[in-house]
């Protein structure tokens, strides 16, 4: 019989459209990228210093707000310019 794998990461949703996914540290985000937190893609509306450029203290729409400690896969809106 068939059992299923219960040890499989979940599965993560599709970036938003119209976005490019890098590995950004956190001097490199910009407003505007999404990144992918508590199961959902968060975009970026504010941002603050966190005491250096190695943390930010990000800050979304209808979250609390997040200090990035380390690089982390971000998307960008691609630019068509």
């Amino acid at each position: 019989m068939y059992e299923r794998r219960t040890n499989e990461p979940p599965s993560i949703p599709p970036p938003p459209r119209g976005t490019i996914g890098s590995n950004r540290p956190p001097s490199d985000v910009r407003i505007g990228d999404f990144i992918y937190l508590a199961g959902a893609y968060q975009r970026v509306r504010d941002m603050r210093s966190a005491g250096t450029a190695a943390h930010r203290v990000l800050i979304f729409a209808g979250r609390e707000p997040w200090i990035m400690r380390e690089p982390r896969v971000t998307y960008r809106p691609i630019d068509f310019r």
